[in-house]
């Protein structure tokens, strides 16, 4: 007996002592021909018609639109100038970063979908009017043990984690310069044993800025960029409180505690991790126009809680466009929800889509 002991004793040893990952984010490798063809035809990123849905309601204090706009908008924010190699800037405003890189849009594309599908996700969604890819859920093996006993273990364990990513291209008033966001998106596993059968379930966990930072590094260094410079150049980000959810006219809105072009800008990298996809927005009248997603629908389902309440209320239904006001009021803004209409939204969306905000912008 005391023999046995020691041996389970020594392959947990083994199994512990393992090498950690060198990177936090391990997906499955796919060895297949990546489809050349499709990478070959630049997208059209311009920005798309606005049609009578999203007609600009009352709400805005301008008619302009945001594909005007973004041809004469500059940004102010905190610029990180380290060493930037083959023109590639980190650009940095509070808990947000992302990419500015001396490339047009059209070349970023067909290399960001190049990257993915290397990493090892497939491409689940391709807007090439709104600039986006999204990738599938995948499985993060990064917390598994990588010796060789673990290896044989793993083929039948599970580390209960998911992940997703989705990129977003933007335009600059200077074409040869785009902006490269990418946000992360995951979802953790839950069971539970239930009389003579275990159930299993999936919540979403909060999106994960070290994971964001390591796929900003991963795409660096498959530009050709080295690994060495590519960590100097992404920075590791701290995150403070700067956000509450409070009652105005009748409805809840979201005061964020700094000026209108920060705040601006982070609701759209926020409104990128949650999953909700945006349409066209007008900054100049401040609104994002919303809309809501399949796969942000089957979240919600899968999230036991979060507005689930929403789909089995007779009264309240999820609609298909919303939109988000983002307005200064004296030295902080306040961001609300509104219908396509500029009628105030269900109180309870509201609220829930507040609180997913400002997990994302304190």
């Amino acid at each position: 007996m005391l023999r046995v002991v020691l041996v389970v004793g020594f392959m947990a040893s083994l199994i512990a002592c393992s090498s950690s990952p060198e990177w936090k984010g391990v997906y499955a490798q796919k060895n297949k021909e990546i489809d050349r063809s499709k990478l070959e035809v630049p997208p059209d990123l311009s920005q798309p018609n606005v049609s009578d849905s999203l007609a600009l309601p009352n709400i805005a204090a301008s008619g302009k639109t945001y594909s005007a706009y973004s041809n004469t908008t500059t940004y102010t924010g905190d610029k990180i100038t380290p060493a930037s190699p083959k023109g590639v800037k980190l650009i940095r405003d509070g808990a947000h970063q992302w990419l500015e890189i001396n490339a047009t849009a059209e070349k970023l594309w067909p290399q960001l979908r190049e990257f993915f599908e290397q990493v090892g996700f497939e491409l689940k969604r391709e807007d090439k009017q709104l600039g986006v890819i999204e990738t599938n859920w995948l499985e993060n093996r990064a917390s598994l043990p990588t010796n060789w006993l673990s290896k044989l273990i793993n083929r039948i364990s599970s580390t209960g984690l998911r992940d997703k990513y989705r990129a977003r291209l933007e335009k600059t008033a200077n074409p040869n310069v785009t902006r490269v966001f990418i946000t992360h998106q995951g979802l953790k596993e839950h069971a539970a044993e239930d009389i003579n059968e275990i159930k299993i379930w999936w919540t979403v966990r909060p999106s994960d800025p070290e994971l964001e930072a390591e796929m900003y590094q991963r795409f660096l260094i498959f530009r050709d960029i080295s690994k060495a410079n590519a960590k100097k150049l992404v920075a590791k980000i701290q995150s403070k409180e700067r956000t509450r959810i409070i009652d105005k006219e009748e409805t809840r809105v979201l005061q964020v505690g700094e000026g209108f072009a920060r705040t601006w800008r982070r609701v759209g990298i926020a409104l990128d991790r949650i999953g909700l996809l945006v349409e066209d927005r007008n900054r100049s009248g401040g609104l994002y126009y919303l809309r809501i997603t399949d796969d942000f629908r089957d979240k919600v389902k899968e999230e036991k809680g979060w507005l689930a309440g929403l789909f089995s209320s007779k009264n309240v239904k999820i609609k298909d466009r919303y939109l988000l006001s983002v307005s200064a009021e004296k030295e902080s803004t306040i961001i609300s929800i509104y219908e396509t209409t500029g009628a105030k939204a269900d109180v309870r969306f509201v609220k829930q889509l507040l609180t997913d905000l400002k997990s994302y912008l304190d």
